[in-house]
């Protein structure tokens, strides 16, 4: 008889390998929580559909034919891939057994500020959780990453195009401030005179040369004379060091990459910006993509 794939299912797979680890029908019965009959008729009905009799007396007992040993290991093998088909309804970052794999896309503000004290953390968990962090440029380029699947999270400024499949949780709020080498200023640069006086340099992050701070200036008919650009903070803070130059970031950096550096008082009305966490929503139910979501937003916490 030709078998038909479509009446191999789980259950009767499952009676298949019961019986084989078990040696026995009663006692595979048993394991089961069946009657007798049940396996009995369901191994005939195996028997039907690979025309071999798989299990043959041998004394008392049964004994595999070899048909069935060959069947066995292959037999495991797929049930085991039907498991992994039901969806993780829960993540255990102290199982060692476990793992996950994530591709989180951000900057080197992110990087300075969340990721050091989220990896401290990971690292401290028996799971086998690894990282993979890759640069981001502007929401568009975001969204696109995230849909296609290169990115399982992106952490960066607030999205402010409200897009239905994507999926943004507010961490915290950031603020500008002012920062120098005190060795090379008298006077801290906190007065919009003194600001437009010194020279500055700035971070553009991707291919756009858009500033909000120039522009700020603009409206109020006041210019600042910019002689250095960069593309990272960190490359910013290496530069300046030991010059006049001033740099406009972010306030947190001066736990990191700004720490050596004095900070003084923006001198604009700059208004606070905010940081997200963003995701795909087909990420959304998923077990460890929840658990890491959550280690973020409790780092985050400690930054409010």
């Amino acid at each position: 008889m030709n078998i038909d794939e479509l009446d191999l299912d789980y259950r009767l797979l499952r009676l298949f390998l019961t019986i084989y680890d078990e040696g026995s029908v009663t006692a595979a019965a048993n394991r089961l929580g069946v009657g007798q009959p049940t396996v009995s008729h369901g191994l005939d009905r195996l028997r039907q559909i690979v025309g071999d009799p798989l299990f043959v007396r041998s004394g008392r007992g049964i004994t595999p034919t070899a048909h069935a040993d060959e069947m066995a290991g292959r037999v495991r093998i797929l049930l085991q891939d039907l498991r992994n088909l039901k969806r993780v309804d829960a993540f255990d970052p102290n199982d060692p057994a476990q793992s996950a794999r994530f591709v989180i896309g951000t900057n080197d503000y992110e990087v300075a500020v969340i990721m050091p004290e989220l990896f401290r953390i990971i690292r401290g968990y028996a799971a086998d959780i690894r990282l993979r962090v890759l640069p981001i440029h502007g929401d568009t380029n975001v969204i696109d990453r995230l849909r296609s699947g290169q990115l399982d999270l992106a952490i960066g400024l607030h999205m402010t195009e409200n897009v239905g499949d994507i999926a943004q949780q507010t961490l915290f709020r950031e603020h500008m401030a002012c920062f120098y080498d005190a060795d090379c200023h008298d006077v801290p640069p906190d007065t919009l005179d003194q600001y437009c006086a010194v020279p500055h340099a700035r971070v553009i992050i991707g291919n756009n040369e858009h500033s909000a701070v120039d522009e700020m200036l603009d409206a109020i008919g006041r210019k600042r004379r910019t002689v250095l650009q960069a593309s990272t903070f960190a490359s910013i803070a290496s530069l300046i060091r030991g010059t006049d130059v001033i740099a406009s970031l972010p306030s947190r950096l001066e736990r990191d990459v700004m720490t050596g550096f004095a900070k003084c008082t923006f001198p604009l009305d700059f208004p606070e910006y905010s940081f997200a966490q963003s995701w795909h929503v087909r990420n959304a139910a998923s077990a460890p993509h929840k658990w890491l979501r959550g280690e973020i937003f409790k780092v985050t916490r400690k930054l409010v």
